[in-house]
């Protein structure tokens, strides 16, 4: 069946013309629980391609998360969520990479398609894998929106990286001395869950960061570099950071 009327609401919009978004190609590396919410407010949105990186596969643990079904487990998450977003919306283009983004096959997709996308998002578990996300998103200038969740699930931020212009996700972050810092570490620990992973939570960081990113690609309002969510207390704090100059990855001194 046709569906003709998919997008009237979104041209009621008035602060951006959103069928522009079909035009971009956005790429989304993790798609677990909060990956899996992205793409698919993402795709409902009409992007016109979404690229999406993600190794591991569905875990009887991961069923707590939106979107994963029962029937899923055992699928690579890549092609679980490339299924669901095909049904819901068939207009978007779904490239998959079952990979590590680190090493291999995985680097060699990444470095063949991040150049060509509009914007990343990262969604991923790992604070090194994150510092790798933004080092290759400075060089290639693609801009990078990284979203997480605290380890006790209640707490998450969004970081707005534009190459160039705002703080990078390695600015301001003195602990980390030396490049080797910024050298990933791949995971081994596949489908296994340290953390607590809160669905109301995960929703509220990846409205967060897909609202960031429609700032970004259709160029209204005003980014938020850094955004902070406290679910206790109900709170959402902006902070203004400035670029290091001294960043190793994106300083002005390189």
């Amino acid at each position: 069946m046709a569906v003709t009327e998919r997008y009237a609401r979104l041209r009621l919009f008035g602060h951006a013309d959103l069928s522009r978004l079909a035009a971009k190609r956005v790429a989304i590396v993790g798609v677990g629980g909060l990956g899996a919410l992205s793409a698919e407010i993402l795709a409902r949105l009409g992007v016109g391609e979404l690229v999406l990186f993600d190794f591991d596969t569905v875990e009887e643990a991961n069923l707590n998360r939106l979107v994963f079904r029962t029937d899923q487990v055992g699928q690579r998450k890549v092609e679980a969520i490339r299924d669901h977003l095909a049904a819901a919306n068939p207009d978007v283009k779904i490239t998959s990479h079952p990979h590590d983004v680190t090493d291999g096959p995985g680097l060699e997709a990444l470095t063949a398609e991040v150049p060509r996308c509009d914007l990343v998002l990262g969604c991923v578990d790992t604070f090194a894998v994150r510092l790798f996300l933004n080092a290759k998103c400075v060089a290639w200038r693609v801009p990078f929106i990284d979203g997480g969740a605290s380890e006790d699930g209640v707490n998450g931020s969004v970081h707005v990286v534009l190459p160039g212009k705002t703080a990078c996700y390695r600015c301001n972050r003195p602990a980390l001395s030396d490049e080797s810092a910024m050298r990933p570490t791949k995971r081994e620990d596949r489908g296994a869950c340290h953390f607590t992973s809160l669905p109301t939570t995960m929703a509220v960081v990846a409205s967060l960061q897909c609202q960031e990113a429609l700032k970004v690609l259709l160029g209204f309002g005003k980014v938020a570099p850094f955004l902070q969510y406290f679910g206790l207390e109900g709170r959402l704090e902006r902070v203004d950071w400035k670029r290091d100059p001294r960043c190793p990855a994106c300083g002005r001194r390189r």
